[in-house]
Formats: C-alpha cells, sequence, structure tokens
C-alpha cells in the first residue's frame, strides 16, 4: 500500500469545532498522539526518568539513590569538561 501526504489549511477555530465533535474515546487517541509529538524539556524528561526509576527500585534506600545521582552528575560534568566541543 503506497502513502500519500496531503497538506490540509483549515483556520483554526474550524479545527477546534471538530475537535468538540469526536467521540472521547477519538480525543484520548488524538491526545496521545500530539503528547509523542510534545518537545519536552530536558528536566520534564528528568522528572519522568525519576519517576520511572522511583516505581522500579523501591529497594534501595534514598541515601543510596542520593549517592548514585551526585555520582552521576559528577561523571557527566567531568566527561561535558573533557570535551569542550560545544
Amino acid at each position: 500500500m503506497t502513502t500519500k501526504t496531503v497538506k490540509v489549511e483549515i483556520p483554526f477555530q474550524r479545527l477546534l469545532n471538530v475537535i468538540d465533535q469526536l467521540t472521547p474515546d477519538e480525543k484520548l487517541v488524538l491526545k496521545k498522539r500530539l503528547e509523542k509529538e510534545k518537545v519536552t524539556t530536558w528536566q520534564e524528561r528528568f522528572g519522568k526518568a525519576l519517576q520511572y526509576l522511583g516505581k522500579k527500585n523501591k529497594g534501595f534506600s534514598e541515601k543510596e539513590v542520593e549517592e548514585d545521582v551526585k555520582r552521576a552528575i559528577a561523571e557527566v560534568r567531568g566527561s561535558a569538561k573533557i570535551c569542550s566541543c560545544h
């Protein structure tokens, strides 16, 4: 099956009117698609990573995690100083 790209130009208000007519399930699908496209800041990505890791690593003490984070930050900053590429 071949695909074809079509560019559609419609006024934004008309787009909102169309979205209002979607079913709740269709709106959910649209939301998920838009979230995949969303550009996030490194802080947001870092926060999500911490939430994910927190759920997966409940067996470690807060002190252990804190030490690991400090060590990781030091390693990243150390490698950034070595590679003055930017």
